[in-house]
């Protein structure tokens, strides 16, 4: 078995130990939130649900919250709320970015047209909100609220790139942070607040959250020029159909020579990319280290958040969360 095999076996069996009870009851709660008298809102509903996922933004919240010290059913209602809040930016994305897999599935948009995919998005949002209503926390409501601006701003920003067709590492960096790391900052923070931790723990777990966040989605971006689709969960070179340039194709662009630069160039501003020049751009993202480059930066960020964890005591929810930071970089690939 491989290191990140033996990781993920562990972490598995850390966070049921820890949390399994509590994320049973956050599936519970997702199905009765899908609930519908709306056929279709039934029928999206539970084909979104049974796609799972691996329900890191939740697990995160209930850990964070471990750690600060709460133990109660706060945690689960919260935990659904930021999962099917997640669950509507995804659908949203999909339809964006005329995503035809999710999870290695057809995606919803693929399986009922951009316009349901919208409207049940919407209503997902709506559903995450009216619990958060009910939970009547101003704090967290207000913890969500900024991370949910901070992403669609983002999406923005990364619309108006992809029009443009330039981003800079600084763009990416930017366009990470506020769109995937705002949010399970987000979570993260809500679970400090949860166990009305002091406010230098609350801005360590939020930090954390973030550092985790960038880490992720570095990972995922070098995943797409490198992994099993079955595994990935959606086509490999995806980003690339989607105009998206990610830090290892930046990085390849600035290391690659002038001649290389120029093709990989020639082939990004085509208005489809076909399996062979993706293949081809993979090739060179390879041969000048993008991948590496990438991977370095996200182990740096991984070790960021294990460092902003320093100012608990050691204990187990501790050790889960600094495994969940090595995890993140070190998916298969």
């Amino acid at each position: 078995m491989g290191r990140t095999a033996t990781l993920e076996s562990l972490l598995k069996e850390r966070v049921g130990q820890l949390v399994g009870p509590e994320l049973r009851a956050i599936e519970e709660e997702i199905a009765r939130a899908l609930d519908s008298p709306v056929a279709l809102i039934q029928e999206m509903g539970g084909y979104i649900a049974s796609a799972g996922g691996k329900r890191l933004r939740p697990i995160l919240l209930l850990l964070a919250a471990r750690l600060a010290g709460y133990r109660g059913p706060r945690s689960t209602r919260l935990g659904c709320a930021v999962e099917l809040l997640h669950t509507a930016t995804l659908i949203h994305d999909d339809v964006v970015d005329q995503a035809s897999l999710r999870r290695g599935r057809p995606s919803a948009n693929a399986q009922w047209g951009n316009d349901a995919s919208i409207l049940v998005g919407d209503h997902l949002y709506s559903k995450s909100f009216s619990i958060l209503v009910r939970d009547n926390d101003r704090a967290v409501m207000e913890t969500l609220a900024r991370a949910t601006v901070s992403m669609t701003e983002a999406e923005v920003f990364q619309l108006e790139l992809k029009r443009n067709g330039s981003a800079t590492e600084e763009d990416y960096l930017r366009i990470i942070t506020q769109k995937t790391a705002s949010f399970i900052s987000a979570c993260c923070r809500i679970g400090a607040l949860l166990g009305q931790a002091d406010a230098g723990r609350v801005e360590a777990l939020t930090r954390y959250g973030l550092d985790v966040g960038v880490a992720f989605q570095i990972s995922d971006d070098a995943l797409d020029f490198v992994a099993d689709q079955a595994r990935l969960g959606k086509a490999v070179g995806a980003d690339l159909r989607e105009g998206k340039r990610t830090l290892p194709l930046i990085a390849t662009l600035e290391r690659a020579s002038a001649g290389d630069r120029e093709r990989i160039q020639a082939f990004l501003v085509r208005r489809e990319l076909n399996v062979g020049v993706v293949e081809e751009i993979r090739r060179l993202v390879v041969k000048h280290e993008g991948i590496e480059y990438a991977l370095g930066w996200a182990r740096s960020y991984a070790r960021s958040a294990k460092e902003d964890l320093a100012v608990f005591p050691p204990g187990e929810e501790r050790e889960t969360l600094s495994l969940i930071a090595e995890y993140v970089v070190d998916r298969d690939r």
